[in-house]
Order: C-alpha cells, then structure tokens, then sequence
C-alpha cells in the first residue's frame, strides 16, 4: 500500500470529535454505574481529522485482541465504529492498578502500542495515571521527548505524525496478513506430501515413482520456501497503485531467488517449482488486493480476475524463445496443453470446481484430512489432463489412467481407500506421477485454510 494513500477516508469534523467525547464519558458513566470497580476506555491515537480507515481498524482490532488476551474476565463489553474511530469500553472485575500495569505493558510492548490509548477508569470514573503504577509518561512518536508536551506545543508537524503513523500501521497489518498466507501456503504443501497413500506420489510410506527425492526432500523444500511465501505477499502489497505488469514482474524475481533457494535445501531436485509458480501469484494476488484496501476475507470473485490476469502473462513463456526449456513448454508444443501457466490463467477453476468441492465434501462426510486429500488427488486425476503425467507416459497411458480414476469415483468412500495402494504401485511400475495434480491438491488445500483463517471467503467457495 502506498503511504500517501492510507488516510484516504472522511474526515471528522471538529464537532463530531467533541460530541463524541461527550458520548463516550456518558457511556462510562452508565456502565461504571452498574457496580464495575474497573473499566478500560480504548481507542487509537491518530493524529489529524481522518480517525477511521482500514489500516486503523485492523490495528484496533489488533489492541482489543491483546485486551481480550490479558483480560479473560471481561465482563461487559461496548463497541462503537464512528468517523471518530473505533472505540471500546470493557468492564472487568479487577483492581484498577492492575489494570493499568497491564495496559501500559501492552502500549509499550506491542508492535502498535504507541498508537493504543488504553484509560483505565476506578469506580468513580477517575483515570489511573501511568505514575501510579511507576511509569514515566508516553514518548512521542518522533523525538522521544514527552508525547503530552510535543502534543500541546504542537511541536511536529502534521504531515510527519502522519507519515510515522502510516508506516507504523501500514508495517504491522502488512506483516500479520502475511504471516497467516505464508502459514496457510506452507500447511498446505505438508498437507500434501503427508497424505498417504498417494498413487505414484512421495508421500510417507515410499517415495512414488521418483528416484531422486523423498518425504525428506520435501520438507526440506517446504522449510526452506515458507519465508519466501512471506515475501511474495509483501511484494503484492507493495506494488500498489503499479500495473499488472509490474507486479508480475516482480513477483517472478521473487520467485526464481525463493527457487534458487528451494534448489539448495534440496541439491538441485525440483520438489516445487510447479506449485511455487502457483503460490507466487496467489500470494501476491492476495497481497496486492489487500494492500490495496480490499477487506479480508477476499472474495474469489474479487481475488481470481487479478490470477487470470498474471496467467496470461506468464504465457507470454511459451513463445518467448529466451525462455529456459521446461517439461510443460515440451508438453505444450506437442499437445497444446498448457498445465499450470492454463490452469492459472483460467482461474484455478480445477481447484474451484473439483479440488476444493471435493476436499470439503469428504470433511464434512467425517474423512480425516488424509484421507479426504488423498480421494481428492484421485478426483482430480480423473478430471485433468496432467502434463507431468503425459512427459513421463505418453498421452494414452495419462488417458488410461484418468479414465480409471473416473471410474473409481462411483465406488464407495472405503472401497476408494482400499484400492489407493494397489494403485500406487501400478503408477510406480509404470513411472508415472501426477505431479500436476499433486500442486492442484495443495492449491486446494491452501484455500481451504486460507478461508478457515478468515483470508479468503468461503461462502463464495
């Protein structure tokens, strides 16, 4: 997100931040009325007439959540959203003085702290002060002298206060989103590799049909990418106000250092580089889209225009002879199949339309993790012309094997299980790996726990 851009909301006017006080003390009054011996008054500390605007609420959000963590016996809460900025009464059943110890400790020890205003109020309504519990009073944000003074004196200026709010927030709520993607991606790579069994597939009980990695490969590789994953959404969200182009092109630098270093963890074997391709541009689809002030969760509707719109740029690959030679090139040019640079550039609409509807189908019906991604890997065998399968077999023998997998979904659910071993060695016998679909399971899977974590939202799923 550009900082310029982070206080483009409507501005409080002078009356409407002096009714609100007015509001907000008679608030006080009324729940402290009821017999509470304490009560904590928060908002945000935002300088100038803008108070409310996404990256202010994600960092109130951010304090109540703090506040609900050291105060489990909140017995009352109040919540007000205004153009005067979001506001919070909590009443607790706890000394005041210990309230405030433990409200100081949150401003001077979370990241955003300096930008929570936690009062702490007795039974009378009179505010505990930070020398009562032995603190000195709060350094101002620029100079470090005391925030008060600065304040009255009105010794910075606006523009600056402004500045070093934004970046403050801007910083904070950019690195929790992605920290939540990045753990969401990476739980998804595991997820993969450990549902076992898997036709063909490196998973715990062999290692498929590939002689050059196993199980420990891919941890290795999946430890080594998770950062990246990191990097690749704070890349989207920086790249706001910039052309599609310029964040593809970014992305792809991140992407090919993430895959250098992906090489390393594993000495040269590629694990991911199909998949990384993927997550590259949903990471920094998300990125860019919540860096851009899109709310989370993230609509498909809103996040799959922005996929389809970086996959028509990575075809670009295909006809571009600087390009390094791949399996997917190879397959492209003899069957015209486009693999996962089509599947991106269409919207995932396999991990849509198959993956993830099948995947929630057999939670729901009471399958373990394990078991609903290995039945949904055979789902989407059946329906996905896999290139990886095609450069190891040939196009009939990936015909023929998508033809029995398709058959094996009319069976029951056990029946299905039982069967998934006698089919891992028949893929091994026949060197074949549906690598392809193994990366759309893991987009699947990176969905489905994106929208359990509120990142992307699952009622348009």
């Amino acid at each position: 997100m550009e900082l310029s851009h982070i206080f483009d909301a409507p501005r409080a006017s002078a009356d409407e931040i002096l009714r609100n006080r007015e509001a907000r003390a008679a608030r006080q009054r009324a729940l402290l009325s009821t017999g509470y011996p304490c009560l904590i008054s928060f908002s945000m500390n935002i300088p100038g007439p803008v108070k409310q605007f996404p990256l202010a609420r994600q960092g109130f959000l951010a304090g109540l959540a703090e506040l609900r963590r050291s105060f489990p016996a909140i017995e009352q809460e109040q919540l007000t959203e205004a153009v005067t900025g979001s506001e919070a009464l909590l009443a607790l059943p706890v000394p005041p003085l210990e309230a405030k110890r433990q409200t100081v400790w949150i401003e001077e020890s979370h990241p955003l702290g300096r930008l929570f205003d936690m009062d702490v109020l007795d039974c009378r309504g009179v505010p505990i002060s930070r020398a009562a519990v032995g603190k000195p009073p709060r350094r101002c944000l620029i100079c470090g002298g005391d925030a008060k003074v600065c304040g009255r004196s009105r010794a910075h200026a606006p523009e600056l206060l402004r500045f070093q709010v934004g970046s403050l927030l801007n910083n904070y709520v950019r690195g929790e989103f992605a920290r939540r993607f990045a753990a969401c991606v990476t739980r998804a790579m595991l997820h993969e590799v450990s549902a076992t069994p898997k036709p063909g597939l490196v998973d715990r009980s062999n290692a498929g049909s590939h002689t050059d990695m196993d199980f420990a490969t891919f941890m290795d590789s999946a430890g080594t990418l998770s950062p990246w994953f990191t990097e690749l959404f704070c890349v989207g969200w920086d790249c706001g106000g910039q052309s599609y182009e310029a964040l593809f092109n970014r992305l792809r630098s991140a992407g090919r250092r993430a895959e250098d270093a992906m090489f390393a963890a594993t000495g040269g074997v590629n694990t991911h580089k199909g998949l990384l391709f993927s997550f590259c541009v949903l990471c920094g689809a998300a990125g860019f889209l919540l860096g851009n002030g899109s709310a989370a969760p993230l609509p498909p509707i809103e996040l799959l225009p922005l996929c389809r719109a970086l996959g028509r740029l990575s075809l670009r690959d295909f006809s571009d002879p600087t390009q390094p030679a791949t399996n997917g090139q190879a397959v492209y040019r003899s069957h015209s199949l486009r693999g996962v640079r089509g599947e991106l550039t269409d919207g995932f609409p396999t991990v849509f339309s198959v993956g993830l509807p099948t995947l929630e189908r057999y939670l729901r019906s009471g399958c373990s993790l394990n078991d609903a991604s290995a039945l949904t890997l055979l789902a989407l065998i059946a329906q996905t012309d896999d290139t990886n399968m095609i450069h190891r077999g040939g196009l009939n023998a990936a015909n023929a094997r998508k033809a029995e997998a398709a058959a094996l979904q009319a069976l029951p659910t056990s029946e299905i299980l039982a069967a998934l071993p006698t089919l891992d060695a028949a893929y091994r016998a026949q060197h074949l790996s549906p690598g392809g679909c193994a990366d759309l399971l893991a987009l699947s899977l990176a969905i489905h726990f994106a929208a359990a974590d509120g990142l992307i939202k699952p009622e348009t799923i």
